[in-house]
Order: C-alpha cells, then structure tokens, then sequence
C-alpha cells in the first residue's frame, strides 16, 4: 500500500495526467494491480497451489473489462500486458505450502478515454478476475462436484482429523481444476478482499533488494520458491555468531518479500554482494518469463513469435509489448495464404452494440413478444433509465460523464422508448382483430397530405357508353362534385411516466400502459365508423345533398324487419335495385358484409350456412332438407360474411353492405397516409425535451 507521501506524490501525478488527458496528449495509462488474493472469498471458490503459476500467466495478452461483460465489445478498457504469481512470504528456510496468501499481480494499459478518465478519478480501484477450466472438484469429498451432493458456502459435518467419533464442520469450496485466464475486470464489489492499486507506472518498476545483515560464518544452499513455481537455488549462510544464532536480512524483489528475523548480528559482507547477485539474475529469468509469456499469449504466428522473442530478448515488458502490438498489425495486414482455422461461428448476440442491447432489453419491458430475456441487469427500467441517460442523482437530466453509451444524447431514451412501443403498437394490433371489423368496408382515400377537408367526387350518367357514329365527336360525360366531405379530427392522449414510477419498475404496470392505449385508438375507429349506423337513433347522420337521414325510406335502404330468410332476399333486392346516379340503371350488386350485434352473429352464421358440411336446412314442417341458397359463394354472388360490431348495443339492428373494391361508401382519411389504401398504425409521438 502506498504510504502517505506516496498518496500525496500519487495526487499530484493524477492531476497532471488529467491535465494531459484533458489535451488530448494521454493515448494511454499503464497501472500494476493485485486482481486475486488466494484465500477465503465471497465466492467459495480455489485453486490448486501447483496451478496458481500458469493460471497467473495465462491473462497476458487478455482484455481489460468492466463487470465481466465479455459479450460487449463498449466494456473493453485495454489489455493485461503482463500478469504473475506474487507471494507476499516467501520464508527461505521453510516454505509451507498453501499457508501464504499468494497474489496475482498484472500490469494493465488502459486504451480508452473513458477507462483513463475512470482510474484518474478513482472509479477504477477494485478488480475481479474470470477463467475457464477443465472441470470442478468439491473440497469436502474430493470427488467432481457436479455429481456429490454439497453447496458452494454451506457447512456440512466432518471427522475431525485423528478422532473418527468426533465431529466438526467444514465449509465446502469449489476447486477449479485446470483453470486459464479469460478476462480482467473493474468492479464495484470484489468477491476477494484486498484487491487494489500498487503501483501507477509508464514503465515496469525494477525490482529492489534491501538486506540487512552484520555477520555470517558458514554457507549453506538454500532454495528459495520463484513466483512461477520453480525452486531456485540461493546461497544462505548461517552459523554462531556472539550469541550462536543465526541472521537476519529481508529480500524485496517487486512486490514479493522473504523476511527472518534477527537473533544476532555479525559476519562479513562479501556473501551479501553474492546473494544480491543470485537475486539479481533470479530477477532477469523472472522478467523474461513475463515476456515470453506475453508474446505467447499474443495470437501470432509460430514465425511471428520467434521474430519478436529475438528482438525482445533482455529488453523490458513494455517493450515487448510493443513489438507484439507492431507485429500483431504486419500479420491482419498481410493477405492470408491459406485457410482459416480456430474460428467460432458468430451468433447474433456476438454482433450487438451497447444501444443494440439495451433497445433490446426495453422491447422486452415494454412487452415485446419473442425478444430474447435480457440478463437480470438489465430487466429493470430503473437500471435502464440509469444506463441510458447516466442519471443517478435521479434529478431529471441527461449526464453524459455516467452513461453507459457513448453516443447517448438528451433524445436517446425517448428515441428507444419511441422503437419500443412501435412494437408493442404492432404486436396489439395484430391481435385486435374484434375492433377492426371495419376494416373490410371502408375504403382509405388518398389526399394531399395537408389537413384540408376532403372533396368525396361522385361521377353521374356512366350506366352505358353511348354510341359514336364514324367521324362523329365524343360527348362529354356529366361528373358531378358531391357536397359530401370528410373534416379531419385529431385523437390522442399521453401517459406520464414519472421518475417515481421509473425507480419502482412496475413491470406489469408498464406493460400495461401501451396495451391499452393501442386498445383505445382501436376502438376510437370502430366508434367512429359503427356511430353512421347508430347514430340519431338509428337513422344515421344527415347527408348534406339532400338534407334527409343517410337511411331514409326514400334513399330505399331503411328496413324495420327482423333478421330472417326472407328479410335478407328482400335486402338483396334493395341493393340490386339501387340506382346509378345520373341514370335509371340498377346498381346490381350483391351484399358482401351482413353487420350484426353479438346477439345475431350465431344467427346470421346459420343464416349463410357457415356449419360444417352444410347441404341445406330443414323444410317448415320438418321432414325434409331444402336448398340453403346462401351456403355457397356463385360468381359474382359472394356467400355473406357475418361481422360482429362491437358497438352494436341493440340486439336487434342489423345492417348491409356491398365490397368497397366495386363500390365504395364508407370513406376514410388518414392524415399519416396521405396514399391512402390502408389503414395505418396508430402513431406514437417522440417527446424529446427532458
């Protein structure tokens, strides 16, 4: 740990960083750190001794994350340039196995403006390692623990050691077997304690030795344990002094310390300059473990390996690592000469940005069927309101310091909500089959796309073409403006979502709210097209060419009859015999859509013959089949289709109608579909003040 004027040099060095950051003169920050502590942790998990040494080396070359989020190319920070197994005791007298707390030290660069922005400010402090292994041990059996039957972090009973009848308890512990590196990530909350900074650098700190020592008489060879695990040896002397006891001195090599205590103090000093020595070979074999261990971590070629270990041989790990970086860009540059192997297939989710995954996850809040469920990060609005906007004071406004993405602007949020909701608008529209009844009858006129009323053109005297005489003029047909029209109207109203509700992350209650606003512009329609036949008691509304009711005996389509066989051939008639305008000519068209309320649907479905295997219906008196004429569809005369009007409050009414494709009455505009033809979604409007 730093000491206090360390924290004051740290600071000052801090600040100018910031200040060369701030100039644009930063392109990167090199930091060592302690990223796994062996010991008890959060997580019940370990790892055998004899692995620690090649796991710690396996994270050279691997990325430098944020919360272990491996499939998010924004998370990236920079790379591990080096990483290695420290002991913070090594005892060169005796050196018990699994009794240190041994330590994984890594030299990391940052390579993002954010990342060095965050490790400036002290965001960047704890860290958390992740790996692959070969398979799981449980602590308490010794078998593979995915077939016994304990549980990471419970206490189960054991025999205690030497007495069989006597017994204790143990927790029971993961032990990973085979384990090499995946990532390095900063987190908030490490499952090992005492991860931390240890030394800022721009490049690798050499190793120091201090020994202090007054008086030695004989050597003896001792070995001492390397942080790659190997035992190397080192020359020690012991012997009597004034009191016949043996020495003290303490050795430092970078972050590693071996310490005896003194009894006495005496001897010359020609066997500490040897011992320094030994040290500081055992310190050259050290870094070039590192080295070596970076390039073959790299990814390069089996050429390209040995071209950099040459150059890089005696030379310092930021070196080589720029070698490897250089070397790295050659070989994507050069054109590949023969065929690719070691590659995965990449899958959808391998391919998302950050904005592709949180829109993905606000399609799924907001109710979007057949979207992929999020990870529980990301289930909640409130989480999602953070990431997006970077509002965690929850004042209101957009921070883009704490957003989670970099493109994120003050419109962000309400443009992915906006995405979100067309969705659920279409997934609700889709189902609402009931209340779009009208569809099938209205015809969608195009206009200009201004907001002006709507001319209806009624064309007079086109029953027949008349005859032209060789030579003789054309005469000019009458087309006649109808003075009916169509006045727009604007529909609408919102839902405010406030920061209360966006804290609670009511699911239910957010998905709730675009369903039934789909709901209601649905059934404004049907409303709207339903009230011409109910409206002023039945009649309809007054028609502006004449003045009378749009049903009126003299229009001749006004019935007061019940829905039977007979009234039904007798509205056949009625349409048939319809004129057209400007003519004496029958219209001669067939009814296409029978409108019925819910209580006369079952009655018109056996009315047309909709049961199956329908042959006919029983005569009046009931002992023989007649011929049910509207069981099937004949050219020209279509078998009619029942429609349920929602609006239809009367069990009585019922109404008729022709297919709008031969001749359309029932129009209607949409000031968002000015090429008409269809009937469009109902709109969601973007708010984007905050």
């Amino acid at each position: 740990m730093l000491t206090e004027a360390g924290d004051r040099w740290s600071e000052r060095r801090r600040q100018r960083l910031r200040e060369r950051l701030a100039a644009g003169t930063l392109p990167a920050l090199d930091f060592r750190a302690v990223v796994y502590r062996t010991g008890p942790n959060a997580n019940h998990v370990r790892f055998r001794p004899e692995d620690l040494h090649a796991f710690a080396a396996s994270f050279a070359g691997l990325p430098f994350l944020r919360n272990h989020d491996v499939g998010d190319i924004g998370a990236r920070d920079g790379v591990v340039l080096a990483s290695s197994l420290a002991g913070p005791v090594l005892d060169l007298w005796r050196h018990a196995e699994g009794q240190a707390n041994w330590e994984f030290h890594q030299h990391i660069r940052l390579t993002t403006q954010r990342g060095i922005r965050d490790f400036l400010e002290g965001v960047i402090d704890r860290f958390s390692i992740g790996w692959a292994y070969s398979g799981v041990e449980c602590s308490l059996c010794g078998q593979d623990w995915f077939a016994c039957d304990h549980w990471p972090g419970r206490r189960y009973p054991v025999e205690a050691q030497g007495n069989p009848r006597q017994e204790q308890t143990a927790v029971c512990e993961l032990v990973f077997l085979g384990p090499s590196g995946k990532e390095t990530s900063a987190v908030n909350a490490p499952a090992v304690p005492g991860t931390h900074i240890i030394e800022e650098l721009c490049q690798l700190k050499e190793a120091r030795v201090t020994m202090n020592r007054d008086t030695m008489h004989s050597t003896s060879d001792k070995s001492i344990l390397l942080p790659n695990g190997q035992m190397h040896p080192v020359a020690v002397s012991a012997g009597a002094g004034a009191g016949g006891t043996d020495t003290n001195y303490r050795v430092r090599m970078g972050g590693n310390v071996a310490e005896r205590e003194p009894q006495t103090e005496c001897g010359p000093q020609t066997e500490v300059a040897r011992l320094f020595h030994q040290l500081q070979q055992m310190q050259a074999l050290l870094a070039q473990q590192r080295v070596d261990a970076l390039i073959d971590a790299a990814g390069l070629s089996p050429a390209g390996r040995e071209s950099v270990r040459l150059a890089a041989q005696g030379r310092d790990l930021v070196f080589a690592a720029q070698l490897v970086e250089a070397q790295r860009r050659a070989e994507s540059a050069a054109p590949s000469r023969g065929v690719v192997q070691g590659l995965r297939p990449i899958g959808a989710g391998m391919m998302q940005t950050p904005e592709d995954r949180i829109q993905t996850a606000l399609n799924w809040l907001f109710g979007v069927r057949d979207e992929p469920t999020p990870p529980p990060s990301l289930r909640s609005l409130r989480d999602l309101y953070q990431a997006i906007t970077g509002d965690h004071n929850w004042y209101g406004v957009f921070n883009p310091e704490w957003s989670q993405l970099a493109a994120a602007t003050t419109t962000t949020l309400a443009g992915m909500v906006v995405n979100s909701l067309n969705k659920v608008v279409q997934m609700h529209y889709d189902n609402l089959i009931t209340y779009r009844w009208y569809e099938a009858i209205v015809d969608v006129v195009p206009h200009d796309g201004s907001t002006h009323q709507v001319e209806l053109i009624m064309v007079d005297g086109l029953a027949n073409l008349p005859t032209v005489a060789e030579g003789a003029a054309y005469t000019e047909a009458g087309v006649g403006d109808s003075k009916e029209s169509m006045t727009f109207t604007k529909r609408g109203h919102y839902v405010g979502i406030t920061l209360e509700a966006i804290r609670k992350s009511d699911i239910q209650r957010i998905q709730a709210i675009p369903r039934e606003m789909v709901k209601a512009g649905i059934r404004t329609r049907s409303a709207a097209i339903a009230g011409l036949f109910t409206a002023n008691a039945g009649v309809g509304p007054t028609l502006a060419e004449d003045g009378k009711a749009l049903f009126h005996i003299d229009h001749g389509n006004l019935d007061t009859a019940a829905l039977s066989e007979g009234e039904w051939a007798k509205a056949r008639q009625r349409i048939w015999n319809q004129g057209i305008p400007g003519t004496s000519s029958a219209l001669a068209l067939w009814p296409t859509f029978c409108l019925v309320p819910i209580e006369l649907y079952d009655t018109a479905l056996g009315l047309f013959g909709y049961g199956t295997g329908d042959v006919g219906k029983p005569n009046a008196a009931g002992s023989a089949q007649v011929v049910n004429p509207y069981a099937e569809s004949r050219p020209g005369d279509p078998r009619p289709i029942p429609v349920a009007v929602p609006e239809f409050t009367d069990g009585t009414d019922w109404a008729y109608i022709v297919d709008p494709r031969l001749h359309p009455v029932i129009h209607m505009a949409y000031a968002n579909a000015p090429q008409g033809g269809s009937h469009p979604l109902p709109e969601i409007f973007q708010v984007t003040s905050e």
